[in-house]
């Protein structure tokens, strides 16, 4: 009896070493093939006229992220384009090379970059991104974030107000920003904004790339309803033991680790075999709606 108390004791122990990680939830890394390669002469037309939000490259939540650069409201626009020079590795993920990054045009002008990072499924968001800036560019970024939509901007919950590290104008800095705010845990209406600015500097620009959000796996899972069946998708167990995970109707399955790198997947089933998988915590996202958790022991 000792014997099994302790193995599920180290059971536990494990899963709350894995719960408490963080998982890759929402991520930018601007060289997919949906990012145009734009010029500065085509870039306002095209971007900003009208200006179209950017999804993300991976969102592990039932809505993905998306990100706009804009005016703050009754200020003028500048434009904004995908820089045709290198990006940055520092903060890229799953192996992606250095490749394009989001110019911010004339961020000093009142302009701002605002992401949309629903957290349903997770808690403690933590955002990191790249920055590189011109040599007359904002050397200072400002945090705000929003639990309502963008309604009420507010930085009380924030590990930081400012980039504590003057932005470089050669390389890329690595910023990490945290939200402690327990309003933004497992929140669909969580945003978050950069502000530019600079003490000198009047012009020029900052480079972005490689934005991550990332969160610990808590909260009310993100299961949608199934318009079709009226019933909401189900999966069973979610704690298996090299076994068949079964789901309650025929459904696309991508498997993704913590670390938001697709494992496996599987087109139109209604399981999926769980042998090819380590001991670990996996999100399993079905028909590209649903994300919901898998321990695999």
């Amino acid at each position: 009896m000792k014997k099994i108390l302790l193995s599920i004791a180290a059971i536990l122990l494990v899963a709350s070493t894995q719960l408490s990680a963080l998982t890759l939830v929402h991520y930018w890394n601007f060289n997919g093939t949906n990012i145009p390669l734009l010029t500065e002469g085509t870039s306002k037309d095209v971007v900003l006229n009208p200006l179209t939000p950017i999804q993300t490259d991976l969102s592990l939540t039932t809505t993905a992220g998306s990100l706009i650069y804009q005016a703050i409201p009754g200020t003028a626009s500048a434009m904004s384009y995908w820089d045709i020079t290198t990006g940055s590795t520092g903060n890229a993920r799953n192996g992606d090379a250095a490749g394009n990054c989001l110019r911010t045009r004339d961020a000093w002008a009142s302009m701002q970059l605002v992401l949309s990072i629903p957290t349903t499924g997770y808690n403690n968001p933590q955002i990191m991104y790249d920055i590189q800036r011109s040599g007359s560019g904002p050397s200072v970024n400002t945090y705000f974030y929003s639990v309502d939509g963008g309604t009420n901007w507010i930085t009380t919950g924030l590990s930081t107000l400012t980039n504590t590290v003057v932005i470089p104008s050669t390389g890329f800095l690595t910023q990490t920003v945290t939200i402690t705010d327990p309003l933004a845990n497992n929140n669909a209406n969580l945003k978050f904004k950069i502000l530019f600015s600079d003490p000198i500097n009047k012009a020029g620009n900052n480079r972005i790339d490689n934005i991550t959000v990332e969160g610990t796996v808590g909260g009310t899972t993100a299961i949608k309803e199934n318009k079709a069946s009226n019933q909401k998708i189900t999966m069973s167990p979610n704690v298996t033991r090299n076994g068949v995970v079964n789901f309650s109707e025929v459904v696309d399955a991508v498997v993704f680790n913590l670390q938001g790198k697709q494992i496996k997947s599987v087109a139109k089933t209604n399981n999926i075999n769980t042998a090819d998988l380590a001991k670990g915590i996996y999100i399993v996202r079905l028909n590209s709606l649903v994300s919901t958790k898998l321990i695999v022991e």
